[in-house]
């Protein structure tokens, strides 16, 4: 189980020395969680926008006539996805000096995806602050392998994204193109463009020169340092192609669950692999909104994108269930797994670091080799 041996607002001193005045238990502050409650308005906001002018009758219709097996299918994609992150992620782990187990690493994995539902990027803390925990790695250099991790997935996806534009460029290339050098004639994107890269080469520059002028804390530089070995560490793993391997796997399991979902809804039968790879996309691009698991932003994300199909007879209202139904499972899965995951993640013992033993300078050494 996990135990904290630190209780909030008592000090860890030892008996009040002669003199000394007794130690008075802090008050805890109390934390507001203004961060998670702007989200949860947000996701709000945008779900009331999305729902607004929908025929809940036609709504409900909809979804009566799921089917239900194929819905399965898609969550069972979707867990060995997951599952495939752990195993990426243990992988990332071990140049750090400890390859965590499978198992520990898939637990954190799913609570973390927990986490994010109630407050965004959360999940990113609570399952490195898991796996630290329960093993002898340590915490900013963890850290430091979920940021690696981020990277490798925003390069498959800016690949996937890159290619649906490719793919569909009477629906979205022409558009995009179109809106650019617009904006380009006007001088608002260029001008956008030239402050975006001035102001990333101020932050350079201020970095290098407070660098040398500022002294940086001792503590301060060693996080950062561990930090920096995680990230870096993929040059390290022992098998660089298996972390190929489990990435391509971890968008499998994604592309699969969005094609699988098809089956499962009236009405998109008639989509096909191509439309599956981009729902993903754009259900993607929904998630990496800064709300509650992509709450409403999601929805937008997958509507449009069905409404720009060209030949899909889809009503807004159909295409709005799709979406609701596909995120509802998908956080149904979350809820379910990522509580039985931290639960069964709390089980194991924590890692106690031991203490070096102090040496008796009277002991006899008359055991040791004098040969």
């Amino acid at each position: 189980m996990i135990h904290d041996e630190s209780q909030p607002g008592l000090t860890q001193s030892g008996p009040n020395q002669p003199g000394s005045a007794p130690s008075v238990p802090a008050q805890p502050t109390r934390r507001r969680p203004w961060g998670a409650l702007l989200s949860l308005i947000a996701g709000v906001i945008i779900l009331y926008l999305v729902f607004r002018k929908i025929d809940l009758r036609e709504f409900a219709d909809a979804l009566s006539q799921t089917r239900w097996e194929w819905i399965g299918a898609a969550l069972l994609c979707g867990l060995l996805s997951h599952w495939f992150r752990g195993l990426r992620w243990a992988l990332l782990a071990e140049p750090l000096g400890h390859r965590p187990s499978a198992i520990k690493a898939f637990y954190a994995v799913m609570s973390g995806y927990l986490a994010n539902l109630a407050l965004p990027r959360l999940g990113e803390i609570t399952r490195c602050l898991l796996l630290a925990r329960k093993t002898p790695l340590g915490l900013s250099a963890l850290f430091g392998t979920v940021v690696l991790e981020r990277l490798l997935d925003l390069a498959v996806l800016m690949v996937l994204a890159f290619g649906v534009l490719l793919g569909y460029q009477d629906m979205l290339l022409e558009p995009v193109l179109k809106f650019v050098t617009t904006n380009l004639g006007s001088g608002v994107s260029l001008g956008f463009l030239v402050a975006f890269l001035l102001g990333m080469a101020t932050v350079v520059v201020l970095w290098r020169t407070l660098g040398r002028l500022v002294p940086v804390p001792a503590q301060i530089r060693q996080t950062l340092a561990d930090i920096g070995k995680g990230v870096t560490g993929l040059r390290h793993v022992p098998s660089p192609w298996l972390v190929g391997v489990y990435t391509a796997l971890i968008w499998l399991g994604y592309y699969l669950m969005t094609y699988f979902c098809f089956f499962a809804f009236p009405g998109a039968e008639s989509l096909g692999a191509p439309d599956a790879m981009l729902l993903l996309v754009a259900g993607a691009f929904g998630f990496v909104m800064p709300v509650q698991g992509g709450m409403g932003a999601y929805h937008a994300a997958i509507v449009w994108t069905l409404g720009m199909i060209p030949g899909l007879a889809m009503s807004p209202t159909t295409a709005l269930a799709f979406a609701t139904l596909s995120h509802l499972a998908q956080t149904v899965l979350v809820v379910l797994v990522g509580g039985l995951s931290y639960f069964l993640m709390s089980l194991y013992r924590d890692h106690q670091v031991e203490e070096p033993q102090p040496v008796n300078p009277h002991a006899n050494p008359s055991g040791s080799d004098l040969s």
